[in-house]
């Protein structure tokens, strides 16, 4: 079993603030430069974005502000013992001098191969960094390839990149691990590596005293956060035995428990041409936890990390 302790947000002091964690620049595989992706995520109403270029970092200085965060991140492919496909590894809050390898290494696929996931992790926790897993669906990765993984903070639960694949869901892979014990937040990203068509697509909205690094760091470590590819979620909590929530205008309302001893959950749909705004249901110990899940009437869809029972 792996359990984080997480806070719910919807009980937290703070602001919220928007952030997409997951993004590519002119610096390996994206469209923009890094002050043009900073600038797009700004004036869309972001507060905070990472650049997570493909095995290097960025030198992020001046592109902040005092409403608008940029911080400093990298994704690594890594091996998987298990598949022929990388792992990748999402970093955030690195160093910008900060190396997985020794600086004069060239990356090459033969780097890749020999690049070993869980030391990977390790040596960004060293760091002071974040590490979260992307798009396993994507990397056509069962949970069994990556079940042996220590150290991560989350995992995506929504990649609007990799849905022009079809393989944006990763809310599967959350499940298998939390079934299996894994307690651990999901997160929506972009990926974004264009000018358009994978921008402003998923982000998560955290709950942070201040809009610094450090309020971030500790809200990805503590699942701080909900996310969300449209809908609003305004609270969800559990208050002597009842799962609470309110949301934006929804088609649905997912709570969604554990596979212990029962299968755990419900859901609350809208009548036809009818939209709803309010759930609330039993839950208990026999649930373990309970996560909400909120979609829209355009297919779109929230998902609050899991509290525990």
């Amino acid at each position: 079993m792996v359990k984080m302790k997480l806070k719910n947000p919807f009980t937290q002091p703070g602001n919220w603030y928007k952030a997409n964690l997951h993004a590519h620049t002119t610096n390996s595989d994206g469209k923009m430069t890094p002050a043009e992706a900073a600038e797009a995520y700004r004036r869309a109403g972001y507060n905070i974005l990472a650049l997570t270029d493909h095995n290097t970092t960025n030198d992020v200085s001046g592109l902040s502000d005092k409403d608008f965060l940029v911080v400093n991140g990298a994704e690594y492919e890594c091996n998987c013992p298990f598949s022929n496909k990388f792992h990748h590894i999402v970093a955030i809050g690195l160093p910008k001098d900060f190396w997985l390898e020794d600086k004069t290494t060239k990356v090459t696929i033969a780097t890749l191969r020999s690049r070993n996931a869980q030391k990977c992790i390790n040596k960004i926790n060293k760091a002071g960094a974040v590490a979260f897993l992307a798009h396993p669906l994507w990397s056509g990765h069962r949970y069994e390839m990556y079940k042996y993984l220590r150290g991560i903070v989350g995992v995506e639960v929504y990649n609007s990149t990799t849905d022009r694949r079809g393989r944006s869901n990763g809310e599967v892979d959350w499940t298998h691990m939390l079934d299996a014990g894994w307690f651990i937040p999901a997160l929506a990203v972009d990926d974004s590596h264009t000018k358009g068509e994978d921008l402003f697509q998923g982000w998560v909205n955290l709950k942070m005293k201040d809009l610094t690094e450090r309020h971030l760091i500790e809200a990805l470590r503590t699942g701080c956060y909900y996310s969300s590819t449209g809908p609003r979620i305004i609270d969800f909590r559990v208050y002597r035995g009842i799962a609470q929530i309110t949301c934006s205008p929804a088609a649905a309302i997912y709570f969604i428990g554990s596979m212990n001893r029962i299968v755990s959950g419900a859901c609350r749909k809208a009548r036809e041409g009818k939209s709803i705004r309010k759930f609330s249901h039993p839950v208990n110990k026999d649930w373990l936890y309970v996560r909400a899940v909120v979609v829209d009437h355009a297919g779109r869809k929230a998902w609050t990390n899991p509290i525990a029972l």
